[in-house]
């Protein structure tokens, strides 16, 4: 019976070793596949803020792999709407792609901003294209104060927010700057939060913002003033932010869906944003900060 039961085992085990080799080797079986065809399509990279100042509009395309940088776009027509007025953006003598507003201005919360791009012809068909994108500005967050939080298990320095969230629905886009430089000048370091948990409450020294000691230009010593900058964003930004971060940082390969183009909300297929914000910053300087010196 042992005898048997021995065969038995041998000659599942010789099956399970066929199958895994048999599956193997289709593993590694070539297949042909066709390149995907490429197709080029604008991006745009707007922004309107209630700062006082000329706003800019970037155009350039979608690039091949062995391209360097990103085309530029010259020679549209880029115009900026809002109730009764229309602001042109004329492109920069010597930055090809960028244009500016042609007078000075404040975006005013609550109002709606319609961007248009038109006379460019990005699929060259020979006919003229047109792009639309809108979005409203959002409360602008008047901030009481900000103070700072040294957390040694992090080894980093926590910019805390006072101040009294807007009644509506708000987004928020934390950015940090120390001294003069902004820290958190890519994407992927900025942090972002919808205001559920204190809607319409007052927002009392939350983290917003982390300086880490492991980044050079990040690291914090006393007489350096850090400075908090809240903007107040739409939903479509504020989607648009956390998916590029989802992207840089990875995707879940089991739970998680494909890595894909960031959604923006300019019409016609064309990639980038129209970001219609509120901006407003405070700042605090380091003193008695107690751990060693890098």
């Amino acid at each position: 019976m042992n005898t048997f039961k021995t065969h038995i085992k041998k000659t599942k085990l010789k099956g399970l070793l066929i199958l895994m080799l048999a599956s193997m080797a289709a593993c590694t079986e070539y297949i042909d596949m066709e390149p995907a065809t490429y197709k080029k399509v604008l991006i745009v990279d707007a922004t309107i803020t209630n700062e006082h100042k000329q706003h800019r509009v970037k155009l350039s395309t979608t690039k091949m792999i062995d391209e360097v940088d990103y085309p530029r776009i010259s020679d549209a027509l880029v115009a900026v709407s809002f109730n009764d007025t229309t602001i042109h953006f004329y492109e920069n003598d010597t930055l090809p792609g960028y244009y500016y507003s042609d007078s000075v201005f404040a975006g005013v919360p609550y109002t709606n901003y319609r961007l248009s791009i038109s006379q460019i012809d990005i699929n060259s068909d020979g006919i003229s294209e047109t792009y639309t994108a809108e979005a409203t500005m959002p409360a602008t967050l008047s901030i009481d104060s900000v103070t700072y939080t040294y957390i040694p298990e992090w080894e980093a320095t926590a910019l805390n927010c006072w101040a009294l969230d807007p009644p509506e629905r708000n987004y928020y886009n934390f950015r940090a700057w120390k001294n003069d430089t902004l820290v958190t000048d890519s994407i992927y370091e900025f942090q972002t939060t919808d205001d559920l948990m204190f809607n319409g409450n007052y927002i009392n020294g939350v983290d917003c913002q982390y300086f880490n000691d492991e980044k050079e230009d990040e690291w914090v010593q006393n007489n350096d003033v850090l400075t908090l900058e809240i903007e107040n964003i739409d939903l479509a930004y504020f989607n648009y932010i956390n998916t590029a971060i989802s992207g840089y940082y990875g995707y879940n390969p089991m739970f998680g869906g494909l890595p894909s183009n960031l959604t923006g909300n300019i019409s016609n297929g064309a990639m980038g944003i129209f970001r219609v914000y509120t901006r407003n910053k405070a700042s605090v300087t380091v003193s008695g900060l107690q751990r060693e010196n890098k």
